[in-house]
């Protein structure tokens, strides 16, 4: 079953030609917006892109008013759910590069359009300055959206990599800096803890998966190769759901991670124990790498529902990642550790692998048919 089915991020766009947006807070009561755009599209493709840059005063054609309008048509900026009237400022096109810049597909042209609106009189130091924006399915231009809104004065941030019709975390232009935002170190040991307790003991589901992973090892090198393999598919997933790249509902994901358990557990039992021993490692790689993919948009969902601090995302995506993979560990030794008289004896698969696999499937299907139905 293929990932693409069940994400949101579009299969035409760049990341090095992706949206960049820019909301900043001026000295002034009032938000600029800064939008940084490949036209290629919205001009009909790239030789009359390069025509209308080289065009006389390009910023008063018509083509460029019109982009201008469907951007601010499509994006709705809002301070405390007012949402701003945006007013064209300036426009910067790509007026330097050459005629095969625009029709290579390894150049994105991109071009900068400024917007400025006036913050509402009621939002001011004293009370709070909530900002949300949504680019709505209007916005016909590339994803993913980078989104960046700045606090300047308190030298304070949001970051996120949003899609159409998906709204941003708030932010609140005059809230206080925490403590936690200021302090990195408060930052990595708080998301730290939140990691682990996401696997021991919210995330028991995850923790199955990793047992089943155990059971069905016969080498420790083995281990080690599925759990890097698990390791790298959750954290591609959980960083790009954690900017807002991927988005998917835990009415699909959850049955599948449930899924992916009792498919490791059934392989534990099924597999022969004469089989090749070099083949099942890789191919259980391959198997264990996608269902990591799965299982870092499920991180991804508990994270949704923490949250992160405006100041600090990237120590908090890691540590809360490092915190998985400790819990992980964790688990790992634990189980080590009770099993280990019988991890070398030859009755290890019949008297521990078999029953014990049997247990995990039977718990993840029933599972996943308590999140289907």
């Amino acid at each position: 079953m293929s990932l693409i089915w069940f994400v949101s991020i579009p299969t035409q766009a760049h990341l090095l030609n992706m949206t960049r947006i820019t909301l900043q807070q001026g000295p002034n009561q009032n938000i600029t917006m800064t939008v940084v755009i490949d036209l290629t599209r919205a001009t009909g493709g790239g030789e009359n892109y390069f025509q209308l840059v080289q065009s006389a005063s390009p910023i008063l054609q018509q083509p460029i008013l019109d982009i201008a309008q469907r951007i601010q048509t499509a994006s709705l900026i809002a301070i405390n759910e007012q949402v701003l009237q945006l007013n064209l400022v300036s426009v910067n096109l790509p007026q330097n590069m050459l005629k095969e810049d625009f029709t290579s597909s390894l150049a994105w042209p991109m071009s900068t359009f400024v917007f400025d609106a006036v913050i509402p009189s009621d939002a001011n130091p004293i009370e709070t300055a909530i900002v949300k924006a949504t680019f709505t399915s209007k916005f016909e231009f590339e994803e993913p959206i980078a989104l960046s809104i700045q606090q300047a004065a308190q030298k304070r941030g949001l970051n996120r990599w949003l899609v159409r019709n998906q709204q941003s975390p708030s932010f609140d232009l005059y809230a206080p800096t925490t403590s936690l935002e200021k302090s990195t170190p408060n930052v990595w040991a708080e998301y730290l803890w939140q990691g682990i307790i996401h696997i021991l003991p919210k995330g028991w589901d995850h923790a199955l998966f990793v047992l089943g992973l155990f059971l069905g090892a016969r080498r420790m090198r083995d281990l080690l190769l599925w759990i890097t393999g698990f390791t790298v598919g959750h954290t591609v997933t959980l960083g790009l759901a954690a900017y807002g790249a991927i988005e998917v509902s835990p009415v699909i994901i959850e049955p599948i991670i449930a899924l992916s358990i009792a498919w490791i557990a059934i392989e534990n039992i099924s597999q022969p124990a004469t089989s090749n021993m070099q083949t099942s490692t890789w191919w259980r790689l391959g198997v264990v790498v996608i269902f990591g993919l799965m299982h870092g948009l499920g991180f991804a969902l508990a994270l949704k529902e923490l949250g992160f601090p405006a100041q600090g995302f990237m120590s908090a995506l890691i540590s809360f990642n490092i915190g998985v993979e400790l819990a992980q560990l964790t688990i790992i030794a634990l189980a080590f550790m009770i099993l280990r008289r019988w991890y070398q004896n030859k009755h290890w698969r019949a008297r521990v692998v078999v029953p014990g696999s049997a247990i995990i499937a039977c718990i993840a299907i029933s599972l996943m048919v308590l999140h289907i139905y």
